[in-house]
Parts: C-alpha cells; sequence; structure tokens
C-alpha cells in the first residue's frame, strides 16, 4: 500500500498533474488513493527526503518552484542522459517495443487534436518512459525518472502556444524516432529526443521567472 501510494504520487508529478508552488493536501490524496493518512505522509516525507517536494516551517508540503538557471541545468543533464537513452534504445527496442511507442505517439497525436492537456501529458510521460525502458538500462532509466519528477510539474506551461509551434513544425517527430529505433539508427533517435528536451526546456527556463509562475499556476 505504501510503495502503490509512492508511485501514484510520482507519476502525478512526472505526468504534470501537479503545478509548481501547489500544495499537496493529505487527506485529498488519502480519499484519492482510498488509504489513511500514514501512506500519504509517508510517501511524502520520502519524497521530500529525495528533494523532489519541499516542506515549510507550517509543515504544509509543495512542488517546488525551481529557478531558470535551475531548470537549464536540469536540461542539460536531461540532454546527456534521456540522449544517451534514446541511443541505446535504438540498439536494443524489439518489434513489441516500437509497436508500443507507435502506439502511444498517436495517443499524444490524438490527445492534441481534441485539446485535452491533462491525456497530452499524460501520454508523453508514457512513451518517453517506454523509449527509455527499451534502452535496458534500468539504473539509467531511475535517473531520468529523478529528473522529470522534477521537471514534469512544468510540463502543462508548454500548453498552448509551445505545443502549438512543435505541431507546425516538427509534427510527427515521434514516429520519426520509432523509424530510427526500426532501422537501428542510435545517432537520429538521440538527436530528435534532445532537439525535444532542449527546445520545450528552454522555452519553460525564459517563461517566468518564479514569482511570475506562482501567480500563472
Amino acid at each position: 500500500m505504501r510503495e502503490s501510494v509512492y508511485q501514484g504520487i510520482r507519476g502525478s508529478l512526472i505526468c504534470g498533474r501537479f503545478a509548481p508552488g501547489e500544495k499537496l493536501l493529505l487527506r485529498q490524496l488519502a480519499s484519492e488513493f482510498e488509504v489513511s493518512l500514514t501512506p500519504v505522509r509517508e510517501a511524502l516525507h520520502r519524497l521530500i527526503a529525495e528533494g523532489v517536494l519541499t516542506q515549510e516551517h507550517s509543515r504544509s508540503v509543495r512542488v517546488p518552484i525551481l529557478s531558470k538557471a535551475r531548470v537549464l541545468e536540469l536540461r542539460d543533464i536531461r540532454l546527456s542522459l534521456e540522449g544517451l537513452a534514446a541511443e541505446r534504445a535504438a540498439a536494443n527496442a524489439t518489434a513489441a517495443d516500437i509497436k508500443v511507442l507507435e502506439r502511444l505517439a498517436g495517443e499524444v497525436e490524438a490527445a492534441r487534436r481534441a485539446g485535452d492537456i491533462a491525456k497530452d501529458t499524460q501520454k508523453v510521460a508514457e512513451f518517453q518512459v517506454a523509449l527509455y525502458r527499451a534502452s535496458e538500462m534500468p539504473v539509467l532509466v531511475r535517473h531520468i525518472e529523478m529528473l522529470w519528477l522534477q521537471t514534469g510539474p512544468y510540463i502543462r506551461l508548454l500548453h498552448p502556444d509551445f505545443i502549438r509551434m512543435v505541431q507546425q513544425v516538427r509534427a510527427g517527430w515521434r514516429y520519426e524516432l520509432c523509424d530510427a529505433l526500426r532501422e537501428r539508427d542510435g545517432g537520429k533517435a538521440r538527436q530528435l529526443i534532445e532537439t525535444d528536451i532542449s527546445e520545450a526546456l528552454t522555452y519553460l527556463a525564459n517563461l517566468f521567472d518564479a514569482a511570475a509562475l506562482i501567480n500563472h499556476a
């Protein structure tokens, strides 16, 4: 039960369900997961210890506000780690892995056509995680997921302007990535994922300062 709650909150952070600066409410989470307060409290304390959440003097737990410098730092680390994972996925992905990725790419596009931001962010995260797991490098994937926990709350700020730009100039790049995996083209896979990360996180870093982010969330 404890692990289920912990993983559930992690998944919500990765998919951008919680906004920067948002307070996580014990009772609300306990009701959602249909558990007592104890496993929720333990999961939050674990995430605080990992540096994913912050606890204030009032004991309230919040999603941290990142500075522009921190977003750029996370961008550069993610470029290295996720580029490597995509390159290795090109060497190791099975036909079944690629089929899953193509399905998820289609679900991302369908969510965007429908204007469903929640579904969009969820499917983007599922696509990336499935891609990195195809690398067969579980230690690397764990490090990537820890980085996603920090940047996930910002992903909704890519809507609508950044997503509209991507749809205009790079629509279908996830299908190109699937083709790169099929062709065992690690360089192409790395280039496609690095372009997406670099453009998205550079956009976020330049979007607002910390105070503006709080007002926007």
